[in-house]
């Protein structure tokens, strides 16, 4: 691997990088630590192949960042501005590495055939270190000059990448491409600022219209009580009529009957308040392994699993922490579980995997339940989409805004109808244990 001295001729502000090094020696050593990166996660640099997303999957990329883009379109094209005479590209990614906003001056750049372009993945392993994927990965600004990306050694293009970082999580990047010669280390302050902007304005937001203690916004909550009262006149009404026919009646089986049916009702009224209320009640969150918490969930689901000849796996590949309220996690795994058991008769699989993903643990649930229905694929986490018989339909919900809103975590699923489903929950890893408030930043 060349060192940066023998490449020194492919840079024409070569004084300037110096002079970086110089005044910061870590910038070496953090270019060192991405090709590492690059190189554990079998990267062949001489062939890089750009990953794209569907025109629907960025759409719904796009739908999902909609507050962060918003905010940062007036950054984006403040910056671009300042370079309107110099070949640029300014990307804005998701916190996995997808283009969701672009800004670009391209003559002497390229166009798509160089990944540059909206709906590319610009994450490490798709690409080798580049201001964005290396900036996610480091969580913290980076430079990267023209040979000193890993995956594109002949690369003319100085970048400059700065995360995102909203409520201590790490939710985008945005990214500035200029060719060697236009590219100034002096820049990444102006650059940072900007960052610094976005943040302030997403934690504005987040104060001004949001309940911190459940991260449900209020229009979001005003529909969700709405939905829910709606929701309870039904049982009410069937509690209502089967009084009047208890009192019409002088059979004691039949009124038996109707009492069964009223506790039934009520039952379920029951479950569907303490579904609301433990929305809005504040979970203390603390550091914890999440195996033993998956084999507690699955050995209570063994029996029935047994009865109904189900296969019920666990692979565990997990040792890290994350911040987690116990009883809530474990009720939002229970309820993935429990849906599939109940989606199969005899036979079938369910089998739940734990692996570590960059600075996350993923708990992945796949079963052979038959797959979900296409029609309620955009709404399956939204309240009372989905219900089975005797279910509250907030189970799924409660789940979303679980890992969502409490664990600052995101869940995802595939399916195949007359197949299964596979469910990924990603969770932050608590990276220091004994303090995890505080966050540091290396500027380079």
């Amino acid at each position: 691997m060349k060192c940066l001295v023998e490449i020194s001729n492919d840079f024409s502000s070569w004084d300037d990088f110096i002079s970086t090094i110089n005044e910061n020696p870590t910038a070496r050593q953090i270019t060192l630590e991405s090709w590492k990166r690059c190189e554990k996660l079998g990267m062949n640099p001489k062939e890089v192949k750009f990953e794209f997303l569907s025109s629907r999957d960025l759409e719904k990329k796009k739908k999902e960042n909609s507050k962060l883009t918003e905010i940062s379109n007036l950054y984006m094209d403040s910056l671009s501005m300042s370079l309107a005479n110099i070949p640029h590209i300014i990307a804005l990614s998701d916190n996995d590495g997808w283009i969701i906003e672009f800004r670009e001056k391209t003559e002497e750049l390229g166009g798509i055939i160089e990944g540059f372009s909206l709906g590319v993945n610009w994450s490490e392993e798709n690409i080798g270190n580049n201001g964005i994927g290396t900036a996610l990965a480091m969580g913290q600004p980076i430079l990267v000059y023209g040979a000193e990306h890993y995956g594109m050694p002949d690369c003319k293009c100085g970048c400059i990448g700065v995360p995102i970082i909203n409520n201590e999580n790490v939710i985008g990047a945005i990214g500035i491409s200029v060719p060697v010669e236009h590219m100034n280390p002096v820049k990444l302050h102006s650059f940072i600022a900007c960052i610094n902007s976005i943040e302030t304005a997403m934690k504005y937001i987040n104060d001004k219209f949001s309940n911190t203690s459940t991260g449900i916004n209020l229009a979001a909550t005003s529909e969700l009580i709405a939905t829910a009262v709606h929701d309870l006149k039904n049982p009410l009404s069937v509690v209502r009529g089967l009084g009047q026919l208890g009192i019409a009646t002088s059979d004691k089986a039949r009124m038996d009957n109707y009492f069964n049916r009223i506790i039934n009702q009520v039952d379920e009224m029951n479950d569907m308040v303490m579904e609301l209320l433990s929305i809005f009640k504040p979970e203390e969150l603390t550091p914890q392994k999440v195996t033993p918490l998956i084999k507690d969930v699955l050995n209570s689901f063994q029996p029935i699993c047994n009865h109904k000849n189900i296969k019920l796996s666990l692979v565990d590949d997990v040792d890290e922490y994350a911040n987690i309220s116990k009883k809530l996690l474990k009720r939002a795994i229970e309820n993935l579980i429990n849906n599939a058991i109940q989606a199969m008769d005899i036979g079938g699989s369910i089998e739940v995997t734990t692996e570590k993903y960059k600075n996350s643990i993923l708990i992945i649930i796949k079963d052979t339940a038959g797959g979900i229905p296409e029609e309620i694929n955009e709404t399956l986490f939204e309240p009372f989409s989905f219900r089975r018989s005797g279910g509250t339909g907030l189970g799924l919900f409660m789940v979303y805004h679980t890992i969502t809103n409490i664990h600052k975590g995101k869940i995802w699923f595939d399916t195949e109808l007359g197949k299964g489903t596979t469910f990924f929950m990603k969770l932050p890893i608590t990276r220091n244990i004994e303090n995890i408030s505080v966050k540091q930043f290396e500027l380079i």
